[in-house]
């Protein structure tokens, strides 16, 4: 705990009716480059082992509230991270409140350096679980290094995303140009109104959760504390995007891991590809697969569906 509080400490944001997990310790760390990352963990003195938990682009350690409860109920320590240019993090665009990156290794390096930190403080065995964008980024560390985990749980993993041919095509195209200085340029600008501030999305045939209550509450949040909230959609964030997912299309990638993975997969899901994540992950060694019925986000659904969820989750902990 005393390496813990020499850094400046980072607040955690609450509702009336959803706390933050008791026994938090949230904090800035600086990334590869000295951009501050806010860093929470729960739980350090476990004996079983930590859960390295990463969110999806726009996410942020709160909404993860209940993850987080459910995993330390179990006995695990939590480390969450808010990445680079988004949750309590700092920016990496002019726009605050845009979802963007330059380059997917400044994700990658973060991650390292984050790690480094959790070496010292987070008790081992390490069991990755990571949701969409922070599947991708906790695959692609799981994959170079293998051996610091026992495991990983991938949840409607951005290891495929759905998008037409003609838009990869663009998005190549317009990749070109980012390199001289377009990266940041919006393609999907943020829902804000600089008089009311976030403006409210619909809930009807939302790509997201058929829960209205888990939906509304993640505005609630960003509302609470407007400088949580990341919305809208870079040219950059796009063009990374695209460039790691056909990387994971190449045939050997992968192919040499051993250890567990549990892939989640949201066969609703009408953002990342859910036969997409069933190919490339079937050519690793040992891949468990439960498809479940569900929009993107899996544990931010209906109770029904994040039990389901949650019973293969134990599953896969008991036999690792």
């Amino acid at each position: 705990m005393d390496s813990i509080n020499k850094y400046e400490e980072a607040p955690l944001i609450e509702l009336e009716d959803f706390k933050c997990p008791e026994g938090a310790k949230g904090f800035f760390i600086t990334g590869f480059d000295n951009k501050k990352l806010r860093v929470a963990v729960w739980n350090i003195n476990s004996d079983k082992g930590t859960i390295i938990l990463q969110s999806g682009r726009t996410e942020f350690i709160e909404k993860y509230y209940e993850v987080i409860e459910g995993f330390i109920s179990r006995g695990y320590c939590v480390a969450a991270m808010d990445w680079r240019g988004q949750g309590l993090s700092e920016r990496t665009s002019k726009n605050v409140r845009l979802g963007h990156i330059d380059d997917f290794e400044e994700y990658d390096k973060d991650l390292i350096k984050t790690l480094e930190l959790y070496e010292a403080l987070c008790p081992k065995p390490w069991i990755g679980f990571g949701h969409s964008m922070g599947g991708c980024l906790m695959a692609s560390n799981f994959v170079e290094n293998e051996k610091d985990y026992e495991g990983l749980i991938l949840c409607a993993p951005m290891l495929s995303i759905q998008s037409r041919f003609s838009l990869r095509i663009i998005v190549n195209a317009l990749g070109s140009i980012s390199s001289i200085g377009f990266k940041d340029f919006a393609i999907d600008k943020p829902n804000w109104d600089e008089e009311k501030g976030w403006l409210e999305e619909e809930f009807q045939d939302n790509f997201l959760t058929s829960d209205q209550y888990r939906f509304d509450r993640v505005y609630r949040l960003i509302c609470k504390e407007p400088a949580l909230g990341v919305k809208g959609l870079s040219l950059g964030w796009i063009y990374e995007a695209v460039k790691r997912t056909n990387k994971f299309k190449e045939e050997n990638w992968g192919v040499d891991v051993e250890r567990p993975i549990l892939l989640l997969n949201a066969t609703q899901d009408r953002l990342v590809s859910p036969s997409g994540n069933v190919q490339i992950l079937n050519r690793f060694k040992n891949t468990h697969i439960e498809n479940i019925d569900s929009r993107h986000e899996i544990f931010m659904e209906s109770d029904l569906i994040r039990k389901q969820a949650w019973k293969k989750v134990d599953e896969f902990l008991a036999n690792l």
